[in-house]
């Protein structure tokens, strides 16, 4: 199995860090800051067995035969529970009960003083060769006199200071271990984001990243999607864009064509006649063209330029009103009333030049394509938190994809005699979204509506 780079970074760290933890517990040790668990158990041990002592004296005023074996009984089973010995001194250093056959220390031992407790217990660590051990005595008065009670641990080849070491240290390597699958549960989807990034590089967009994980990978993997989603429609559209713009100006260029042929037959047979027609109708494209050019422009700056500042305090029903008093001409003798309902709009903060341009496309899209005799209905309102405008024509029902494809540039259903060049709907899109709302197409009872969400947050 081929280790990451990362796994060795988050290993070294990880090392470095038990490292450091085991040096500071190490210090705190040697200056006595720290007190080592063995020791912690030493003190209780002494503590509790100066307890059951002074209980078995109770109130004997002598060592009696029957309480000196009954202390016996006692250390033996007190020292079995964690092999090592036990015994009681009296005053004079004469030993009244004890659980080893043979004396364990000889005074030969090196001996270092661990833990004094407040109530005088002393617990020391003590060597024997390559053993060690701990050691602890504590008094206690009874009726029988002053008693001291002396606990011997079990003789160990290493001191407890090294089987604290040692345990930091395991616990290191475990932690090193355990480390593999986490660090592969990292890797993973990094190296899946990579491998995947590098088919977008080569413009294959369908790949996607899973999204499972519930935590920060998977917000990761979710906005790797979303880019990936995202270039996948600026890509697919700006190839439709080039191919809808190459339709859009070949059929002026076809027609400028036509127009240039004629006349040039015509001047070629010496003939004058009809040729300002057609020159005027080459200049009518070439207009046309112009502006078809400009308009998609200000299209792609709108993708590459950062949005405007929203600074502009509005009156959305107001500025409604206005568009429809604008596009009322365009109704000529077609019977086409342009009715409102707007209620009552909060102050909105927008690009007042940018939402004037959305109101203006949509509504002149709902009186171009709407059929004579029929109305334009525009309705506004808001709660407290988006103010929605509804605008409704009598144009036919539309399926699901030809909802969407109003959106897209040149994107016009039928209607070919209708002046326009099918971006004004592309530009309000843009617009709307740059203002953190929402336009969508859907087909009602009796029209075609359009929606535009936007919020007053």
């Amino acid at each position: 199995m081929k280790v990451s780079r990362l796994y060795l970074k988050i290993l070294l760290a990880f090392i470095l860090v038990h490292l450091v933890a085991i040096a500071g517990i190490g210090g705190l040790l040697k200056m006595g800051h720290m007190r080592p668990p063995f020791s912690a158990h030493a003190k209780n041990r002494t503590q509790a067995l100066k307890r059951i002592v002074e209980l078995e004296i109770g109130e004997a005023s002598r060592l009696t035969p029957e309480l000196r074996s009954r202390l016996d009984n006692i250390l033996d089973i007190y020292s079995d529970a964690f092999n090592g010995e036990a015994w009681i001194e009296n005053g004079q250093g004469e030993t009244v009960a004890k659980s080893y056959r043979t004396m364990p220390l000889t005074g030969e031992e090196e001996m270092e003083l661990k833990l004094v407790t407040d109530d005088g217990n002393h617990v020391y660590f003590i060597r024997k060769g390559k053993q060690g051990s701990i050691y602890s005595d504590g008094t206690l008065d009874s009726p029988l006199g002053p008693l001291t009670v002396h606990l011997l641990n079990q003789w160990v080849t290493r001191n407890e200071e090294i089987w604290l070491m040692e345990g930091l240290a395991l616990m290191a390597a475990v932690a090193a271990l355990l480390l593999i699958p986490v660090s592969r549960r990292i890797t993973r989807p990094i190296n899946q984001m990579t491998k995947i990034a590098g088919k977008l590089a080569q413009g294959d967009f369908s790949p996607r990243v899973d999204e499972s994980p519930k935590d920060e990978l998977g917000t990761l993997a979710r906005t790797f999607n979303h880019m990936a989603n995202s270039l996948e429609k600026m890509v697919r559209g700006g190839r439709e864009l080039t191919a809808n713009l190459s339709h859009e100006l070949r059929s002026p260029l076809a027609r400028i064509r036509i127009s240039q042929q004629i006349i040039r037959e015509r001047l070629d047979a010496g003939r004058t006649d009809g040729i300002s027609k057609h020159v005027q109708r080459m200049e009518e494209e070439i207009d046309h063209m112009d502006s078809l050019i400009d308009q998609i422009m200000k299209l792609s700056k709108l993708d590459l330029q950062e949005p405007p500042p929203h600074e502009d305090t509005a009156d959305l029903a107001e500025m409604l009103e206005e568009a429809a008093e604008r596009v009322r001409p365009l109704t000529g003798e077609r019977n086409i009333p342009v009715r409102l309902d707007l209620s009552p709009m909060p102050p909105y903060l927008c690009c007042r030049r940018d939402m004037r341009m959305v109101l203006d496309n949509v509504l002149s899209n709902a009186v171009k394509y709407c059929p004579d005799n029929n109305p334009v209905d525009i309705a506004c309102e808001a709660d407290e938190e988006v103010a929605t405008i509804r605008v409704t024509n009598a144009y036919p029902p539309l399926t699901e994809e030809e909802l969407e494809a109003v959106f897209v540039p040149f994107g016009r259903l039928g209607y070919d005699n209708v002046e326009g060049n099918g971006l004004g709907l592309a530009f309000a899109r843009k617009i709307i979204e740059d203002h953190d709302g929402t336009i969508h197409a859907s087909s009602v009872d009796g029209g075609f509506r359009i929606t535009i969400r936007l919020p007053l947050n």
